[in-house]
């Protein structure tokens, strides 16, 4: 194998490592985004469940301040039947307290169901409220992975690319210009392994008279299909 060559394959394998770091980091933020929007769907969950606790507390509120008034109501009819002084005015008065004791029982019927009703979701509250904690424990534990293997990643990445700058420092200026190009242009990736008579990269099999170049490992295979430089491991990994 050519000096070129092996300088190429060096840059594949540097390359080839930062590819697979670069896409493990790519795949964070989209892990942080589905826990943020499981604890969010979670807290909000809690929070509607408190704001029709709230609600239905302050609507009970005003139906025991009108049972209330409905009481006073009661009792000063009441007191005036006690003056009344002929049977009509009597069943009047009795009409209207049992008028006012007919709507002062759905009011306090309503309050009952209230009371139920906020009991249930009180104890629904706290069990969500639980999952929430759980929830947001998870969420720490795995942003602090996340972040723990981006500062690693992040410094094996700075670590190869020093290690790159000195395998490309030592192509010559043509044959360095052509595999950055072909680098930016095809997803991080110049050079590919044959594979099965093949690009590794895109699968185009190659000619016949290519793969016998690439076989003699003295110059570069460009792939037909995918324009990559093309080219058989030093060690004679790859297959024919």
């Amino acid at each position: 194998m050519t000096e070129e060559l092996r300088l190429h394959w060096a840059l594949h394998e540097l390359d080839e490592q930062s590819f697979v770091r670069e896409q493990t980091l790519a795949q964070h933020p989209e892990q942080r985004r589905t826990v943020a929007t499981r604890v969010a769907t979670a807290r909000q969950a809690v929070a509607q469940l408190d704001q029709r606790l709230t609600d239905s507390a302050k609507r009970r509120r005003v139906l025991e301040g009108e049972i209330a008034a409905f009481d006073v109501q009661q009792k000063r009819f009441e007191k005036q039947l006690e003056a009344v002084t002929d049977q009509k005015q009597f069943d009047a008065v009795r009409h209207e307290i049992e008028a006012v004791r007919g709507k002062r029982d759905a009011l306090e019927t309503e309050v009952l169901e209230r009371l139920e009703t906020e009991e249930q979701e009180s104890a629904k509250r706290a069990e969500r409220a639980t999952a929430l904690q759980r929830l947001e424990a998870e969420t720490a534990a795995v942003t602090e992975r996340l972040d723990a293997e981006a500062a690693t990643l992040n410094a094996e990445l700075a670590s190869l690319a020093e290690r790159r700058a000195a395998v490309v420092a030592q192509l010559e200026p043509p044959a360095r210009s052509r595999y950055e190009r072909l680098r930016a242009g095809r997803a991080g990736r110049a050079v590919a392994a044959v594979m099965n008579q093949a690009c590794g990269a895109c699968h185009h099999a190659l000619s016949p008279v290519g793969l016998q170049t690439a076989k003699r490992r003295e110059s570069l295979v460009t792939c037909d299909g995918c324009g990559r430089l093309v080219m058989f491991a030093p060690d004679g990994g790859g297959t024919a």
